[in-house]
C-alpha cells in the first residue's frame, strides 16, 4: 500500500473543548493523513510506504523515523529545504478543528523525480487527498502517477479530506476533488464533504448522487451514525458505529480507511475483486474498520494511536462482533 501526500506534525490540545486561541497546552504527535493511513496499514501487518517530503530540519527528522519505528518503508520519502508543515488541532465534540503553519511546507514540493522509481502493479494500491491537489508541484506530480497507477492496474484510494485553508478557492478544491473521484475504485468521504461534493442537504440523497457520478466504491463516515458503503450496481451496506468514550478524534477517518485497506490487501482484494466483493464481505470489512477506528479515538493523537490488527480483533470479541 502506497500512501502519498503530507507528513506533518499534529500540537493536540490538551484540553478538551477549548478554542484554539484559547489552549494552554499542546502535545506533538506526528500526523499528516497519508502519512497516518500509511502507519494504520503497517501497523495492521501489511507491507506499507509513505512517498512525500519533509523539512530537513528536527520535525521531519522525528517524522522519518517515526514512520520507520512503525514499520512504513521510507524509500520514497524526502528531506527537502521547505520547512515541515504544522498543524495546530482542538478536540472538539465530533470533528477536530486545526490551524496549518504551511507556507509552503515541504510536503508540497513532491516533483517526478521522486516517484521516478515508484513500484505500481496489480498488487498495489495508491491512496492519496485532496490535500495534495492544491499546490503545484505536488499536484501535477499526483495526477502523472495516478495516470501510471491506472495504467498499472493498481487499485486507488481517494480521500477528500477537505482542510478549505489550503485552498486559494474553493471550486478549484471540488473541481479537484471531482476530477480524481472519477478515477478512484475507492473513495472515502464525511458527511460534510458528501453534502459540499453534491449539493444536496440530506445524506441520503447525496450519497445516492455521489454513487451515480462516480465508478468505484462509496464509504462515507457518518461519525456517531457509522460508515456507509455504497455502489452503483446496488451495494448497500452500513455499519453501525460503536461506543466509545472520545479522548481524540483527530486520525479516525485515517485508521477507518487504514484499516479497510489492510482487509483488502490481507485478502489479495485489488481493482477487480473490488466491485466483486459481496454485502456480507463489505460487512466484516466494515465491522472491522469501525473498530479500528474506535480504539484510534479512545487514545491521544493519530499516528501513534492507529490499531494493530490483534487489537482490532480483541475489541470485535469483546463487542461479540466477531
Amino acid at each position: 500500500m502506497i500512501a502519498l501526500g503530507e507528513a506533518l506534525i499534529d500540537f493536540s490540545a490538551l484540553e478538551d473543548n477549548v478554542p484554539l486561541r484559547e489552549v494552554a497546552g499542546f502535545a506533538r504527535n506526528p500526523g499528516g493523513a497519508p502519512a497516518n493511513v500509511a502507519v494504520g496499514v503497517a501497523r495492521m501487518g501489511v507491507a506499507s510506504q509513505f512517498v512525500g517530503c519533509v523539512g530537513d530540519d528536527p520535525f521531519g527528522h522525528s517524522l522519518i523515523e517515526a514512520m520507520r519505528v512503525y514499520g512504513v518503508d521510507g524509500t520514497h520519502t524526502h528531506t527537502v529545504a521547505e520547512q515541515t508543515s504544522l498543524a495546530f488541532v482542538a478536540r472538539n465534540e465530533g470533528d477536530p478543528d486545526f490551524f496549518f503553519v504551511r507556507h509552503p511546507g515541504a510536503d508540497v514540493m513532491l516533483r517526478d523525480e521522486h516517484v521516478a522509481e515508484l513500484a505500481l502493479d496489480e498488487e498495489a494500491c495508491l491512496h492519496f487527498g485532496t490535500n495534495s491537489l492544491a499546490e503545484d508541484p505536488i499536484a501535477s506530480t499526483l495526477r502523472r502517477l495516478v495516470t501510471r497507477a491506472r495504467e498499472a492496474g493498481a487499485l486507488v484510494s481517494f480521500d477528500v479530506n477537505l482542510r478549505p485553508v489550503f485552498w486559494r478557492d474553493l471550486r478549484a478544491a471540488l473541481a479537484a476533488a471531482r476530477e480524481m473521484m472519477a478515477q478512484a475504485d475507492l473513495l472515502k468521504v464525511n458527511r460534510a464533504e458528501l453534502l459540499w461534493l453534491t449539493g444536496e442537504q440530506d445524506v441520503e440523497r447525496a450519497l445516492s448522487a455521489l454513487v451515480a457520478q462516480v465508478p468505484g466504491t462509496v464509504l462515507c463516515t457518518l461519525g456517531e451514525g457509522g460508515v456507509w458503503a455504497r455502489r452503483a450496481d446496488g451495494l448497500d451496506v452500513r455499519v453501525t458505529a460503536n461506543r466509545v468514550a472520545c479522548v481524540d478524534a483527530t486520525g479516525a477517518g485515517d485508521s477507518l480507511i487504514a484499516a479497510v485497506l489492510s482487509v483488502l490487501a490481507r485478502r489479495g482484494v485489488g481493482r477487480t475483486g473490488l466491485g466483486e466483493l459481496s454485502r456480507g464481505e463489505w460487512e466484516e470489512v466494515l465491522r472491522f474498520a469501525s473498530a479500528a477506528a474506535a480504539i484510534n479515538i479512545g487514545r491521544l493523537g493519530a499516528m501513534n494511536a492507529m490499531a494493530t490488527y490483534a487489537e482490532t480483533e480483541a475489541f470485535l470479541q469483546a463487542a461479540g462482533k466477531p
